[in-house]
C-alpha cells in the first residue's frame, strides 16, 4: 500500500467530516430525547397509537423471528459452510 501525503484541502475535508459527525450525534441524541418524551406519555396513557395535531404516532410492540446463525453453525457446521457467501467491499475510516 502506498501512502500519499496531501495536506491542503483534504485535511480540511476531514475536519469538516468530524464536525458533521459530532453534529449528527448531537442531533440524534436530541431526537431520542424528544421521542422518549412522547413514548413516556403514550406508555403512561397505555396507548399504542395517538393523534397529536396533524400527526398520528404509533408506538407498538413488534414480534420478529430471527434466524440464530450461531446456534445453527454449532449444530450444523457443514451445512452452514455450504451456504457461506463471500462478499467484498471497501471500508472508509478516518483514524
Amino acid at each position: 500500500m502506498t501512502t500519499v501525503i496531501i495536506t491542503s484541502n483534504l485535511e480540511n475535508e476531514i475536519k469538516d467530516i468530524r464536525a458533521l459527525e459530532a453534529k449528527i450525534n448531537e442531533l440524534k441524541e436530541l431526537k431520542e430525547e424528544k421521542e422518549n418524551i412522547i413514548k413516556t406519555v403514550m406508555d403512561n396513557a397505555g396507548v399504542e397509537e395517538m393523534a397529536i395535531g396533524a400527526f398520528t404516532v404509533h408506538f407498538q410492540n413488534v414480534v420478529r423471528n430471527n434466524f440464530n446463525t450461531s446456534a445453527f453453525k454449532k449444530k450444523y457446521l457443514e451445512l452452514y459452510n455450504a451456504f457461506i457467501k463471500q462478499s467484498n467491499y471497501r471500508k472508509f475510516t478516518i483514524a
